[in-house]
């Protein structure tokens, strides 16, 4: 709609103009906002939140990185703030909840395939799966009790195996837990693979899901399996050793529909890259796995996620790939960079750098605080629910 000034143009006195943008050109450049923007957006007129309703249609949702601090003893309670790092914007966010006392666990809170946050005791198991994790929901403890298991959520189950424990008569059990039934009953399915004898444990294997499965690796050799919830079953993969590449290390996520693997080149003392694949696997044949070259880190990003004290070790990796992005950061926390990079067209592209806020974030904090790292996508029905439970975004620099 245009709007012209009816003024005489005398003496070269052209007037003014007003131009008012709508309908589809409107709606375009909205999709490139950042979610916090576009409900900043909303509030300009109701015709705007048409707009902003109607863009998100084109909207690319992104994935946010979070980052929480914990009580490293009882209660374990977990800070009211936490920071967020969203993609799209290119910027840290604090989040602030003012209107709930701060959440606390019967023991320490973890992170598992990226969106899964946890706390397991003897007494009772407590999980959260939402975006901003705002609702965390409290079970009856699995019947065998270990320490470090593996612990995923596929479909409507969820599912602890294996962990460390001297007096269980099944070291390697597999619990089943159907989040949707009404008797809250743990159902036994069969045991952890034998070949993972001497790493059945959170700390040494990776974890990473599907809409249908568990793929579960061992960090170390790649030794690599797959547990189906639907049949309470495990499937021996081929291990993850693309062809000619020399990896100590890896991690596994899944992008999508596509399984996403990091490895470490070169030893612990002296790494000498990062390069991801996607491991491609087919239910028809799951020993013939196909990898896929997908991306190499870039040496300068490489020298960043080590921190300052590059002598020190890069033992293992911590990998976060949700949607169209990834991120990677140093497992052992030594104070390096996170390093991000986002998927388009099946290659890595867009290679960045982020201030290591959590190093920064417990340089503030008390020294009896721990850090837990997740990954979302975050939609906008996923901010105006946040917006209800009263939680508030400020924009942070690190």
């Amino acid at each position: 709609m245009e709007k012209k000034n009816n003024n005489n143009n005398n003496g070269g006195d052209f007037g003014e103009e007003e131009v008012s943008i709508d309908g589809d050109i409107l709606e375009s450049i909205l999709s490139y906002l950042p979610l916090l923007d576009l409900d900043s957006a909303c509030q300009v007129s109701k015709s705007w939140n048409r707009a902003v309703f109607f863009s998100l249609r084109r909207l690319k949702t992104m994935p946010w990185l979070f980052v929480y601090n914990q009580r490293n003893s009882p209660p374990y309670t977990m800070a009211a703030m936490a920071i967020a790092y969203d993609p799209k914007s290119d910027e840290w966010i604090e989040i602030k909840n003012a209107s709930s006392s701060p959440v606390e666990h019967v023991s320490v809170a973890r992170s598992s395939h990226s969106t899964l946050l946890y706390a397991l005791s003897p007494a009772k198991f407590s999980f959260s799966i939402d975006a901003f994790h705002l609702t965390w929901r409290h079970v009856a403890a699995p019947r065998v009790w270990m320490i470090d298991p593996i612990v995923a959520v596929v479909g409507r189950n969820l599912i602890v195996a294996g962990g460390v424990c001297d007096f269980e008569e099944d070291r390697f059990a597999v619990e089943l837990h159907d989040m949707e039934s009404s008797d809250g009953e743990w159902e036994r399915c069969e045991s952890m693979p034998d070949f993972l004898y001497e790493s059945a444990s959170a700390t040494w294997l990776s974890v990473a899901v599907s809409s249908e499965k568990m793929y579960v690796t061992e960090k170390r050799s790649g030794v690599t399996c797959s547990f189906d919830p639907e049949t309470k079953s495990w499937t021996k993969l081929l291990d993850l050793c693309p062809g000619e590449y020399s990896l100590y290390s890896r991690s596994i996520g899944f992008s999508g529909n596509s399984l996403i693997m990091a490895g470490i080149i070169g030893d612990e003392d002296n790494p000498t890259g990062i390069e991801l694949w996607e491991v491609i696997v087919s239910d028809e044949s799951p020993m013939n796995l196909k990898f896929e070259l997908i991306g190499s880190m870039p040496k300068t990003c490489l020298d960043k996620l080590r921190g300052t004290d590059s002598d020190w070790p890069l033992t293992s990796i911590a990998f976060n790939a949700v949607g169209d992005m990834v991120y990677i950061y140093d497992a052992a926390e030594n104070g390096g960079d996170i390093v991000a990079a986002e998927i388009d067209g099946g290659k890595l592209c867009k290679w960045r750098t982020l201030p290591n806020a959590d190093a920064t974030w417990i340089n503030k904090s008390h020294a009896g605080e721990r850090v837990i790292v997740a990954c979302s996508n975050v939609g906008f029905s996923d901010l105006k629910l946040a917006f209800r439970n009263h939680l508030s975004f400020s924009t942070s620099k690190y």
